[in-house]
């Protein structure tokens, strides 16, 4: 198991611990999930934007849902992966990556946990991305050789979470993907460029998995 799975499950386990923490409270003091229609709140993600399937250092990662009637919710995600290695003075030189993603879906809340609200729903997904690397020639000539790969991803999937309400009107979640997604592809190297076979994949997206809910 990789590193960031491993902190990505430990977090959600963590979120999970803090939600039973509330079962020995009084009843009357409990704080109630907020699933009723006409709510709408902001969501923020706090580790990685895998729910796209971008992979890479998290520049953001928000979006916004909207209960169209109670427990059911609209909602709508932007994220952003962006990372540079390396640098022009050395070789093998620079690798430039972007990644955006957009996603937009349906959650169906079921009853509340105490101030737990678990939910499941589905979502449509696209991702682009782009890739520049660029190398030299020779250490002699320094001449810069750009090789741009780019893609498209789009995905249908599940998802399957929870949001855990440690204060009014704030929560903190967790949430899995499962998503079968069909990409395409192409490489560009000076005016030469070729186009990949598209490739389709069925995957388990743990990224993106920690979000905080803030509603207004």
């Amino acid at each position: 198991m990789s590193r960031s799975i491993t902190k990505i499950l430990a977090a959600c386990a963590l979120l999970v611990v803090l939600s039973t923490a509330t079962y020995a409270q009084d009843k009357d003091d409990i704080i109630r999930p907020i699933t009723k229609g006409g709510s709408a709140a902001m969501m923020f993600t706090l580790s990685g934007i895998g729910t796209f399937g971008i992979s890479g250092p998290v520049v953001g990662g928000v979006g916004m849902k909207y209960f169209l009637s109670d427990d059911m919710a609209l909602r709508v995600l932007i994220g952003l992966s962006n990372s540079t290695n390396g640098a022009d003075s050395i070789a093998p030189g620079k690798v430039a990556a972007t990644d955006i993603g957009v996603g937009a879906g349906i959650e169906m809340h079921f009853r509340p946990l105490y101030s737990t609200s678990p939910y499941v729903g589905g979502q449509i997904t696209f991702n682009s991305s782009s890739r520049t690397t660029t190398n030299w020639d020779s250490p002699v000539t320094k001449k810069d050789v750009d090789v741009k790969e780019s893609g498209t991803t789009l995905g249908v999937g599940v998802f399957a979470g929870f949001d855990w309400f440690f204060t009014r009107g704030i929560a903190l979640g967790g949430e899995m993907n499962l998503v079968f997604s069909t990409s395409s592809s192409s490489t560009t190297s000076g005016s030469t460029t070729i186009d990949h076979p598209s490739s389709t994949s069925i995957t388990l997206a743990t990224g993106g998995s920690v979000h905080m809910v803030v509603y207004f």
